[in-house]
């Protein structure tokens, strides 16, 4: 073993409120510090919820562009040279980065990397497809240039691997699986915790559906409500929880909510920090995702016992239990509506031991990171 720390990067393009800075932060505050000495450091930080954890924890963050760049252009264009900078003036090559990826555009951080000779370069693939067609041209001119630039590859999932990898790696398996693991026990269904929770925000008398998630197209939320005015027509008592940063399209689902009409039976619940409650209190969750990596919030609704109707678009490698139930994006909303009525009625009951067998439980999940990075740092140095 060697005497000092292993020096460890995590690296995220725009660091908000999602399942990548889930993962992070589910790494940093599991981590073993008498190991690892390690770092964040972000092109954007556009959320301020885990300051006080990562200085508590003594985790410095680096973010290369201190004012938000919405246009990803603009904040790649000014992200580039500043992750440049900070590689030649901060980081010796025996260093550890992990990067955070969603599309291959975001390799040419690698590329940098590469080129400054930092010896261990992981790249972790967090998705498996893009809304638009310019981004997936973009991402395949970048696959072609750039998806060889890591030597080390993690993936949530199948799907989120063929995204990103080069085809010869996913061919011969030459990456590793990290789960989308969360704390079991945290998100375990509680019938007493969910009976406080309805009661606390007067939800008794009413059918809950949730959905938990960024507004970009990427989530469907026309489509969603779409579905949920199908939902109350059917039950009248029904509310639509949606649990979110109120940014991106927020206005426009929130306009569209008042043209279906079902503006009342919608609720905008903000960006929250109480999801595991959440879930306990719902009683379908929703997510109709144009496309997902492997989604964190569909780990969590497992844990909690939480029947969730899921578009067939989602890799099929989450149904980890019989809480999830697919269906097609070609299906009307009232197919949709009416799967999800009868969804309401299952019975919920604790049990994770399905979870922590396949590896979704967070402790076990950060162990096996941690001699992976061991594992690669030795090989290298």
């Amino acid at each position: 073993m060697q005497n000092k720390k292993v020096k460890v990067i995590l690296f995220e393009d725009k660091f908000g409120l999602g399942g990548i800075e889930t993962f992070i932060t589910n790494v940093i505050l599991r981590i073993d510090y008498n190991l690892f000495d390690i770092e964040l450091v972000v092109v954007n930080k556009v959320t301020d919820q885990y300051d006080s954890l990562f200085e508590s924890l003594g985790v410095k963050v680096k973010v290369l562009v201190p004012k938000e760049e919405l246009n990803p252009i603009k904040r790649f264009s000014k992200g580039l040279p500043a992750f440049k900078e900070y590689l030649r003036t901060n980081i010796s090559r025996d260093t550890i980065i992990h990067f955070n990826l969603s599309d291959s555009i975001d390799l040419l951080y690698v590329y940098l990397a590469k080129k400054r000779g930092i010896k261990v370069r992981i790249v972790h693939s967090h998705n498996s497809s893009a809304t638009s067609s310019l981004k997936k041209v973009v991402h395949k001119v970048g696959m072609i240039f750039l998806s060889a630039t890591p030597n080390y590859y993690f993936a949530c999932s199948r799907l989120a691997a063929e995204w990103l990898f080069p085809k010869k790696v996913c061919k011969y398996k030459k990456y590793f699986f990290i789960r989308n693991a969360v704390d079991t026990q945290k998100y375990k269904f509680n019938i007493a915790k969910r009976e406080k929770i309805r009661k606390q925000y007067k939800w008794n008398d009413n059918l809950i559906f949730g959905e938990v998630g960024r507004f970009n197209k990427q989530k469907n939320h026309l489509f969603l409500l779409r579905i949920f005015k199908e939902i109350v027509r059917l039950k009248p008592n029904s509310l639509l929880v949606l649990v979110g940063a109120k940014d991106g399209i927020y206005e426009e689902i929130k306009t569209f909510s008042k043209k279906l009409g079902i503006e009342k039976n919608v609720l905008f619940f903000g960006k929250s920090s109480k999801v595991a409650d959440l879930l306990q209190a719902f009683d379908v969750f929703m997510l109709p995702s144009l496309y997902e990596g492997l989604p964190f919030v569909l780990v969590e609704s497992q844990a909690a016992s939480l029947p969730s109707l899921v578009s067939s678009t989602v890799t099929n490698e989450i149904k980890l239990t019989k809480y999830i139930k697919f269906e097609s994006l070609k299906s009307s909303p009232k197919e949709w509506a009416d799967t999800a009525i009868k969804l309401a009625s299952m019975t919920r009951a604790p049990d994770n031991v399905a979870l922590v067998k396949e590896g979704y439980d967070v402790n076990s999940m950060v162990k096996n990171l941690e001699q992976l990075y061991l594992k690669f740092y030795r090989e290298n140095n």
